[in-house]
C-alpha cells in the first residue's frame, strides 16, 4: 500500500510539474518575462502561488526549468520523428508542414518559446543564450540525420552539404515561427516548405 501511495504522490507531481511548465509558457508568450509573474503562472497552471516557490524558489529557476523542459520535449518529438522509416524527405517535409500550421494556427501566435526567448532574452542574457545555443545543435544534428537519409535514399539531392543544408533548415524554421507572430498566412507558410524542398529535391 505504501509504495502505491508513493507511485500516485510520484505521478501527482508530475502532472502538476508539468501544468506549471505549461502554464509557464504561455505566461511568457503572452508578457513576456518581465511581465510574467508567479501569480499570472499559478493563475494559468491551476496552482496556488505557493505551490510555485516552494518548488522552484524563485521566477528565474521557475522559467529557467520550463525552458529546459520546453526544449527537451520538442527533441524528443524530433528524435521520433527521426526513427520513423519513411524518405528523408517525407520526414522534413512532415515537419515542415507542422511547423507552418503552428505558426500560422489561430490562437498559437504566441509563437515557438525558443524563437520568443532569442528574440526577447538572448542578446543580454548569457545564460539563457546558452542553453539556446546548445538546443540548436541538437536539434541540427537530428536535421543531419534526416537531409543525410534523404540525400542516401534518393529523396533529397546527393550533392548536398548536410550540414550547411541543417543549419539552413533552422534558418527557415525560425524565419516561420517570428514571421507566424506577424500574421504570416497559411499560404504564405505552405509556399515557403513548398520552395525549401524544391531546393533540396533532386534535380
Amino acid at each position: 500500500m505504501a509504495n502505491l501511495m508513493a507511485k500516485r504522490k510520484t505521478l501527482v507531481d508530475s502532472m502538476m510539474r508539468d501544468a506549471i511548465y505549461e502554464g509557464a509558457v504561455v505566461v511568457l508568450a503572452e508578457h513576456g518575462l518581465n511581465g510574467a509573474t508567479m501569480d499570472r503562472v499559478a493563475a494559468a497552471a491551476g496552482v496556488a502561488k505557493g505551490s510555485l516557490y516552494k518548488g522552484f524558489g524563485d521566477k528565474r529557476t521557475l522559467f529557467l526549468k520550463a525552458l529546459d523542459h520546453y526544449l527537451e520535449r520538442g527533441r524528443a518529438t524530433l528524435r521520433e520523428l527521426a526513427d520513423d522509416p519513411r524518405s528523408g524527405a517525407e520526414l522534413l517535409r512532415h515537419w515542415l508542414d507542422n511547423v507552418a500550421a503552428m505558426a500560422t494556427c489561430t490562437g498559437l501566435r504566441r509563437g515557438c518559446m525558443s524563437v520568443n526567448c532569442t528574440v526577447e532574452l538572448a542578446p543580454h542574457d548569457n545564460e539563457i543564450r546558452n542553453r539556446l545555443r546548445k538546443h540548436e545543435r541538437e536539434i541540427e544534428k537530428i536535421y543531419v540525420q534526416l537531409i543525410g537519409r534523404g540525400a542516401r535514399d534518393g529523396s533529397l539531392r546527393s550533392d548536398l552539404d548536410v550540414q550547411a543544408s541543417a543549419e539552413w533548415l533552422t534558418t527557415i524554421i525560425d524565419g516561420l515561427q517570428v514571421r507566424g507572430k506577424l500574421g504570416l498566412t497559411r499560404a504564405q507558410a505552405e509556399s515557403a516548405v513548398a520552395m525549401a524542398m524544391r531546393a533540396l529535391a533532386p534535380t
